[in-house]
């Protein structure tokens, strides 16, 4: 009965007052009670998150380290990933701003413009290949709308008006889809919210004798159900 009431029933009860705690304080912020809880809350989570993140830096030199000390398959990579790290680390740690300055500049702005460039040869290819392996009439609508806002892009000699279809482009279809895009995921998150609040959606707890929660999991075909008791 302990066991049980320590791996589901605690952690359950746990996530829920702490939601509705943050909840109350963002919806009720005259309650100075339940503002100063949120606050108490949210600090918390900004430890933890960092906590979290600083593991999860020292797992990767750990594994990253472990390869390159046993010479595995692909070691140089492992390598060129710890040296990248720690050109990222070390002048952050250091009360150096000249030399953060220096690094953002000459380092991290060259790879985010290469990152940038790529998309152009990405794109590309994604259009051809949606041309070869999808005859619908999407892939040719994908492939104009490639061409158009790559070409609006350049500073080609009499497209202005190109560049001008472009920023419509992407202020009216590109922006309805990236807000359809933001609703879903707020929509998704808040659901998400609420059945681990209600404790029907229940991650953090360890259920004796049902361990999946009796929840649907997806399985590969052909070797199960995919269901739970």
């Amino acid at each position: 009965m302990m066991k049980r009431i320590l791996g589901m029933w605690l952690p359950i009860a746990a996530a829920s007052v702490t939601g509705l705690l943050a909840l109350g304080g963002y919806f009720l912020p005259w309650v100075r009670s339940l503002s100063d809880a949120r606050a108490i809350i949210l600090d918390w989570a900004l430890i933890v998150a960092a906590f979290a993140l600083l593991l999860g830096l020292l797992n990767i030199v750990r594994v990253h380290g472990r390869r390159i000390a046993d010479g595995e398959r692909g070691w140089p990579y492992s390598l060129v990933l710890l040296l990248a790290a720690l050109a990222g680390w070390v002048p952050g740690i250091l009360p150096l701003d000249d030399l953060k300055g220096k690094v953002f500049e000459y380092v991290l702005g060259p790879l985010g413009a290469a990152l940038v460039a790529l998309m152009l040869f990405t794109l590309v290819l994604a259009a051809a290949r949606i041309l070869r392996v999808r005859q619908r009439a999407e892939a040719p609508v994908f492939l104009v709308v490639v061409c158009i806002v790559l070409l609006g892009s350049t500073p080609l000699a009499g497209s202005g008006w190109l560049a001008g279809f472009r920023d419509w482009l992407i202020r009216v279809p590109g922006m309805a889809g990236t807000r359809g895009l933001l609703l879903g995921a707020a929509l998704g998150a808040v659901i998400t919210g609420l059945r681990v609040i209600l404790g029907t959606e229940r991650p953090h707890a360890q259920i004796p004798g049902d361990e999946g929660g009796g929840r649907w999991r997806p399985t590969i075909r052909g070797l199960g159900t995919g269901h739970d008791g």
